[in-house]
């Protein structure tokens, strides 16, 4: 390892340091030009792996709670972006977090150009909204080469639930992880290729409709009424308990053969008063499991 290498994975470790344990974030004032630039680097992809933002500032310094579309849309410069952002604010419900996106920033995507890109929704329902440079939609779809590209995209974050790629027409095409890898197919067997499984549609109606689908909206818990449970009578279960069991081995010695059916069929109240004492016993921790099968072996007059 070089002496670059080194001072890298040191200021990496005081970066992670910091994330953990809390405190004044390290200061990398003093590292030359290059290794900062690599170390910030790999602080982005940390941030972007851990599927949630990282703590980047003092606990007093910390900022409000995520943006959202609409706040992008203000300070927004782009034409596009404005264009794509309002339409997501108008589709997606209030107060889903929505924030810049770094991720293709760090990948080589191949006839994918990228112009702009955002974070959807938080871990769990995490989308990559990227606006790509391309006319329509329509003429996307006829190329699957940069599936491959996007299939290290899922792999190096995988709090990624989907890639929404966004053309100049607002129509997207929304990806999953099995579309950009090859994958088995149930029940034949065999290896279907990487393909678009979602059909192209207006990206505010497809991401909205795929976050309700991610994440469903659950109905609310029944109120717990407390104080309504009814104590357990332990001796009366116990009780009724063995003399069903008894009852049992005495319907058996009818139909047995002798000895057995005279053994059987002598079984009664003191047998059953017996096993209920055992059950109450082994409740109320007075003897171990093992202590009752010694003796429950004795009751069956076994050496």
């Amino acid at each position: 390892m070089s002496e670059t290498d080194d001072m890298v994975q040191d200021a990496v470790s005081r970066y992670l340091e910091y994330t953990e344990l809390g405190g004044r974030p390290p200061d990398f004032s003093d590292l030359a030009a290059d290794v900062r630039e690599k170390v910030q680097q790999i602080i982005g992809m940390l941030e972007q792996t851990e599927g949630i933002a990282l703590r980047t500032a003092f606990p007093e310094e910390a900022g409000g709670p995520s943006r959202s579309a609409g706040q992008l849309l203000q300070a927004s410069g782009s034409v596009e972006d404005r264009a794509l952002l309002a339409e997501l604010d108008a589709w997606l419900p209030p107060g889903t977090p929505v924030d810049v996106d770094g991720a293709p920033s760090g990948f080589a995507l191949p006839n994918l150009p990228v112009a702009a890109s955002w974070t959807v929704g938080t871990t769990g329902g995490r989308v990559r909204v990227w606006r790509i440079d391309v006319p329509a939609a329509a003429d996307l779809e006829n190329d699957t080469t940069h599936l491959v590209s996007l299939d290290r995209v899922f792999r190096a974050f995988s709090e990624t639930a989907a890639i929404c790629l966004v053309c100049a027409d607002l129509n997207c095409l929304l990806l999953e992880p099995q579309d950009c890898a090859p994958v088995i197919e149930v029940p034949a067997g065999g290896v279907t290729s990487r393909r678009y499984r979602r059909p192209i549609a207006p990206v505010g109606e497809a991401l909205s409709a795929y976050l309700r689908e991610l994440i469903p909206a659950w109905e609310a818990l029944p109120r717990f009424v407390t104080g309504s449970a009814q104590a357990l009578d332990v001796t009366a279960l116990a009780t009724e308990a063995a003399a069903g069991a008894v009852g049992i081995q005495k319907a058996l010695g009818a139909r047995a053969r002798y000895p057995k059916k005279e053994v059987l069929s002598a079984l009664g109240e003191p047998e059953a008063g017996a096993l209920a004492q055992m059950a109450i016993s082994l409740y109320e921790g007075r003897h171990t499991a093992e202590e009752i099968a010694v003796q429950l072996t004795k009751l069956a007059g076994s050496p």
